[in-house]
């Protein structure tokens, strides 16, 4: 009998004279717990024993949390999802491991964890490692597991990055002290630069915000003219309090711009002049081929000569 590849570790399945399938679960001691015949019925039971299993053990630190869920998981369908699911567990057992496997209480919020992960090189996206704990977290909390909610927060690595692919393109525009300020935001100054008091002070903090603006005005416009709309509205949406946030932020290694934005080039207005010119060029080739034909004598056209297809007698009249 060829064995289905959708099977959850454990799950066995029989076959009887008839060609009936029945499945069962071989336990750790041995003993067998017969699941029925339907497998949607019978993954659901597995889930049911798993999670019994883990409820009861209780895990206590984080990589005992992280395996006893994984136990309780269902194979995925496709390759990719599998292996994009391994990867973000893998992540969060090297995290913990190097973290010294804390307790569930002791588990801190998820700035540690960016930090951790912007340090080096690593695959896959720091926001779906985040994405995959609070998973974990919410399937221990309705195994009563855990009680207090995911120290966690979501982070949404794309959202901060378009933020800051905006304030790399305002940079272009600005003049002291916004210029400082996206500077040192950007790694550009050897040392910070922009030195805020405890509370910063409002009327500085104004002549920021009129800064931005202007610099956003000039920003846009030249976002137009290279042809690239995409960054105009995070642009134009941009604050000061959105580039002091990110200024304190943890994980700035892994939101900075990898590269520098062109915004000299006129792409769009370039763009439609060379399309203009085509469009000139194709009109008088036309006009040429026209005139270099000659005008034509109506009158001395020959007439075509029918074929056996164009007789007459496949002709259709227009009858009354």
């Amino acid at each position: 009998m060829p064995q289905r590849t959708d099977r959850p570790k454990g799950m066995r399945a029989r076959r009887d004279r008839n060609g009936a399938v029945t499945y069962y679960l071989l336990r750790e001691d041995g003993s067998k717990l017969v699941l029925g015949q339907n497998f949607e019925l019978a993954c659901a039971q597995w889930v049911h024993e798993q999670q019994s299993r883990v409820a009861l053990a209780r895990p206590a630190t984080a990589l005992e949390l992280l395996h006893g869920i994984e136990q309780c998981t269902l194979p995925l369908a496709s390759r990719q999802a599998t292996a994009r699911r391994r990867s973000e567990m893998d992540t969060l057992r090297g995290f913990f491991t190097e973290h010294g496997d804390p307790k569930l209480e002791e588990i801190t919020g998820e700035d540690v964890f960016l930090r951790w992960y912007g340090n080096t090189v690593r695959p896959g996206r720091p926001d779906s490692a985040i994405r995959m704990f609070r998973l974990v977290w919410k399937s221990a909390s309705k195994l009563g597991i855990v009680s207090t909610g995911c120290p966690w927060n979501t982070f949404d690595l794309r959202k901060a990055q378009l933020k800051m692919e905006a304030a790399d393109v305002v940079r272009h525009f600005a003049s002291a002290p916004l210029s400082e300020l996206l500077e040192d935001l950007m790694g550009r100054t050897a040392v910070t630069t922009v030195e805020f008091p405890g509370a910063v002070e409002s009327d500085y903090v104004e002549r920021l915000r009129v800064e931005l603006s202007h610099a956003a005005s000039r920003a846009v416009m030249m976002l137009r003219k290279s042809g690239r709309t995409d960054l105009v509205a995070p642009v134009y949406q941009l604050e000061i309090n959105d580039l002091l946030s990110l200024r304190r932020s943890t994980c700035l290694a892994l939101i900075r711009p990898p590269g520098s934005i062109l915004l000299q080039h006129q792409r769009a207005e370039i763009l439609a002049s060379l399309k203009t010119k085509t469009k000139c060029s194709d009109d008088t080739a036309d006009v040429g081929t026209y005139l270099a034909q000659g005008p034509r004598d109506q009158e001395n056209e020959p007439m075509p000569v029918l074929t056996q297809k164009d007789s007459l007698e496949a002709t259709t009249w227009p009858t009354d």
